[in-house]
């Protein structure tokens, strides 16, 4: 039998969990809301034990869980989440006890970064930077292929880079990008402006025609994040940007104007050219079945 490695992407809002083989095939998913704080650990131990059960006496050999923040791969541990709101929560022993598999875990925007490196938008791209745009912002940067990582494995915090001063985080920052430009925030000020409901920033993308508030919001989240693109850009100078999480699906509505706010910025390097993540907002949990398979083939 082909060995299963269990996969989950911890979200600020949902779990993704699913069982893959190694050439990527999908053979049981789960979702699941994601709890604030430590309940979060209880609400992932229990996606994993439904998907093992799915495997029905399929061998599953390891598990890759990613999580949104700072992660300390080495010690086990997700050490800070604005969005989730959890400090030093320890999982690699937790969930290996509840699962009795070897357990991987790494930052969500890198796993998703490397599975659109390897089999997504950005294949056969050496220097890429790949942005996840959902309950927050981040972003991975690939050189040569090869995922820059700062200490413990951390990403880069495109989120929380100041362009909007006056707008407070949920980090308790002033004026984070993430605090204008992430569909939450979208949805958030959307709502606030026209005092109807919304259910998350798709339903705003979808008054883009014949709503002027919606116009309005949508417009100014694609210059502030224009604004830290353009910051990526003079800084690393990526020949692709990668747009991935829930707002990446909204596809040209996105793209075009984005495009033309970093033509207008670019007058010292070349804007990147720009794609859509071809994995759309599986591009963490892809990432998270790679983690696992490559730790357990590394140690076979």
């Amino acid at each position: 039998m082909t060995a299963l490695a269990l996969a989950i992407d911890v979200g600020g809002t949902s779990l993704k969990g699913e069982l893959v083989d190694a050439g990527g095939t999908v053979l049981a998913a789960r979702t699941a809301p994601t709890p604030r704080d430590p309940h979060a650990r209880d609400a992932i131990a229990e996606v994993g034990r439904a998907l093992l059960a799915d495997a029905a006496g399929r061998p599953v050999v390891a598990a890759g869980v990613v999580v949104p923040g700072v992660v300390d791969p080495a010690a086990g541990v997700a050490t800070y989440s604005a969005n989730i709101g959890w400090r030093d929560l320890e999982l690699v022993a937790a969930l290996g006890d509840a699962w009795q598999l070897p357990v991987r875990i790494g930052n969500d925007v890198a796993a998703g970064g490397v599975a659109e490196h390897r089999t997504g938008a950005g294949r056969g791209v050496a220097d890429q930077v790949f942005v996840s745009i959902g309950t927050g912002i981040a972003a991975a940067l690939l050189s040569d292929g090869k995922l820059l990582s700062g200490d413990g494995g951390s990403t880069a915090e495109l989120g929380h880079v100041v362009v909007r001063p006056g707008t407070t985080c949920g980090c308790g920052g002033d004026g984070c990008l993430e605090a204008v430009a992430s569909a939450s925030a979208i949805a958030r000020r959307y709502a606030a402006l026209s005092g109807r409901s919304v259910t998350g920033a798709r339903d705003v993308v979808d008054h883009l025609t014949d709503d002027e508030v919606a116009q309005r919001v949508w417009g100014d989240a694609v210059e502030a994040l224009a604004d830290g693109l353009t910051t990526v850009a003079l800084l690393f100078g990526p020949s692709l940007v990668v747009l991935g999480g829930g707002l990446g699906q909204a596809g040209d509505r996105l793209l075009d104007p984005l495009r033309a706010a970093l033509a207008a910025r670019s007058r010292v390097v070349s804007a990147p050219s720009l794609a859509t993540a071809r994995h759309g907002s599986r591009a963490g949990v892809v990432g998270a079945g790679l983690l696992a398979l490559d730790g357990w083939e590394a140690e076979t």
